[in-house]
């Protein structure tokens, strides 16, 4: 990305000029051989701003100052202003800006002309900035822009706006291109927006006749597309009403000739192609069927994964096949039965899955995979124990080079000195190389989920979301895994920890703390107390405190049981014992965060000393070393 003083710092180097058109060219030609995916438009733009050695400082200040960093053409564009390089720029920008406006992105992008990613990029951070959050319009489907949003192309908008003159004839010309640039030019969306507005009278009819002119309509793929699209839906459209129609008109058939078929389950009378048979070729009208399969997959949930039976009262060992369930049940209702079946084989397949929050789609997790070794096969239960076990095997090099020293034979003896122990207190009983494996288990987690990464991309066509493996939320972004519950926690403790060590005045009721000094506190308002028992001093003074002589400062008098004038109460033990408890309380109300490591490991309250802490993370990160390299 660009800095913002570049742009200055060209200014000041020389001044900006104006060369012809032929020298213009000529460096520009110079600039392209040396950065041949760059934006022309970018180069030219660049060029105004020196006087002479445009081509040596120009590439300075990209390959120095910005450190080579420069806008790009996308690749398979010709420029950084045609149609299909906006819609790239489009399509990043709404990876960036996810919440933003779809057609705010398209009217910022289609108002540069040069470097369009970092300019669009400043003015919405500079919206951000400049006010509150909502600087910039949000939409509601984030991620996703649809075909209508994209920047269309100059040949395409006068295809639409030539044929939609002769499909409205009747309908000024001027409203047409209203209606065109509130849709983006779409012609889906003008053409059912302009039949709304459009009055079919008599008086505009015969108005039509004298201002009707027919325009010679563009060819144009992408509209053609749009206009089968168009003709595929009357089609549908007409179809399911004249399907509507032949049923009316099959019923009263049936009822005339008293041949109309009685349903096994609500014995309501029917036409035979309003029910459907089991295997056995029990009748069953499709309501029935529909009702069974929605109460047994979102209501009592008997059916999820199951085959569905027949219902027969008498008893019936017949079932309902695939097909008669997709000519029965409503397309929503069949699709949640078939992925019922998917997710119960997944299931019973006994495979560690990792599924989209958002729909049913989900892949084996990688830590589930077997280790392959030759023609066998290790199950994922024995992979820590070998790992664990090639430990010290792996640190055999480092004894090769003291040969002098130690030999071969001495490290082999050291990798059993270290394993067989482990092996002997594991059989009597004793568990430490089960808290290792489990240890180790954890390691081998993390690197693969490092080499994965966090973020899980949903493959399912209706769905397509991306989340987050930690959290299970929707990635975004600088996404940051339970954002809130981690500012709520932190909230939270810290409250807890300043009403451990605060005091509160009774007459004035204003918090405070003593940073130095005696026990006796004197409020603002007057009133005195004590700020280890609270108790009013008012009265008492400092005859409330012990006076009697101790050799040793700080030791507790054996004489009486007063307070002591300067010792306090040990705040960092206090705090701490404080944080601890209101971040149990916090996840016991929050049982959606109890399993989340990152709430655990929040430093939050008075640093303390850490060195065990230190050498543990600093033996972890080098067992992680080695068993990345020892990982396929």
């Amino acid at each position: 990305m660009f800095k913002g003083s570049f742009f200055s710092s060209l200014r000041n180097s020389g001044g900006s000029s104006n060369p012809s058109n032929s020298q213009k060219d000529a460096i520009l030609e110079q600039l392209i051989a040396i950065l041949p995916d760059a934006d022309q438009d970018y180069l030219k733009y660049c060029i105004g701003f020196y006087r002479d050695n445009h081509v040596m400082r120009i590439t300075e200040k990209i390959f120095n100052f910005n450190k080579g960093h420069y806008p790009k053409i996308p690749e398979g564009c010709k420029n950084a202003n045609s149609t299909k390089a906006k819609n790239e720029y489009l399509l990043k920008l709404n990876e960036l800006f996810p919440e933003c406006d779809v057609g705010f992105l398209r009217e910022k992008l289609c108002s540069v002309d040069q470097n369009h990613l970092q300019q669009v990029i400043d003015r919405l951070l500079t919206m951000d900035k400049s006010g509150d959050k909502g600087g910039y319009p949000r939409r509601v489907n984030q991620f996703i822009i649809e075909p209508w949003e994209l920047v269309r192309s100059q040949s395409y908008r006068k295809a639409v706006r030539y044929r939609l003159y002769n499909d409205f004839p009747e309908t000024w010309r001027s409203t047409i291109k209203a209606i065109l640039a509130e849709n983006n030019f779409d012609y889906r969306k003008s053409f059912e927006k302009l039949k709304d507005l459009t009055t079919n009278n008599w008086w505009n009819s015969i108005f039509s006749i004298f201002r009707r002119k027919l325009y010679k309509e563009m060819e144009n793929p992408e509209l053609l597309e749009e206009i089968q699209k168009l003709q595929y839906v009357k089609l549908e459209e007409q179809s399911k009403a004249d399907h509507e129609i032949a049923k009316q008109v099959n019923f009263s058939e049936y009822t005339n000739n008293d041949q109309l078929i009685t349903c096994g389950c609500c014995y309501g009378d029917f036409p035979f192609e309003d029910l459907t048979c089991c295997s056995e070729g029990h009748l069953f009208c499709k309501d029935c069927i529909n009702h069974l399969v929605q109460e047994g997959l979102f209501g009592q949930g008997s059916l999820r994964g199951k085959q569905i039976n027949c219902i027969e009262q008498a008893g019936c060992d017949g079932y309902f096949t695939d097909d008669q369930l997709k000519s029965t049940l409503l397309p929503d209702v069949f699709k949640n039965y078939l992925d019922s079946l998917v997710e119960h084989s997944l299931k019973q397949s006994n495979l560690s899955l990792v599924q989209c929050p958002f729909c049913n789609y989900c892949e084996v997790d990688d830590n589930d995979l077997f280790l392959t070794f030759k023609q066998f096969r290790i199950p994922k239960s024995s992979k820590s124990f070998i790992l664990l076990a090639s430990l010290p095997v792996a640190i055999l090099p480092l004894f090769t080079s003291f040969e002098s020293i130690f030999s071969i034979f001495t490290a082999l003896n050291v990798v059993i000195i270290l394993i067989l122990p482990q092996i002997v207190w594991n059989v009597m009983g004793v568990y430490p190389l089960k808290a290792w494996v489990s240890e180790l288990d954890n390691i081998v987690k993390r690197v693969k989920r490092r080499r994965r990464g966090n973020v899980f991309k949903c493959q399912n066509p209706e769905c397509r979301k991306t989340s987050c493996l930690l959290c299970s939320r929707e990635s975004k972004p600088f996404h940051k895994c339970y954002e809130r519950e981690q500012d709520s926690l932190r909230l939270f403790v810290e409250k807890a920890m300043a009403d451990a060590v605060k005091r509160t005045c009774p007459k004035c009721h204003i918090s405070f703390t003593k940073a130095d000094g005696c026990n006796k506190m004197t409020c603002r308002c007057g009133y005195v107390m004590c700020y280890l028992c609270r108790k009013d001093l008012r009265q008492e003074s400092y005859a409330h405190f012990c006076d009697h002589f101790r050799p040793i400062p700080g030791q507790k008098c054996k004489k009486c049981n007063k307070c002591d004038l300067y010792k306090t109460e040990d705040e960092e033990k206090v705090i701490k014992e404080a944080a601890t408890k209101a971040r149990n309380e916090f996840l016991k109300s929050h049982p959606e965060a109890r399993g989340v490591n990152l709430l655990e490991n929040n430093v939050i309250g008075p640093v303390t000393n850490e060195d065990d802490n230190y050498y543990r993370e600093t033996f972890e990160k080098a067992v992680e070393k080695v068993v990345d390299y020892l990982l396929p």
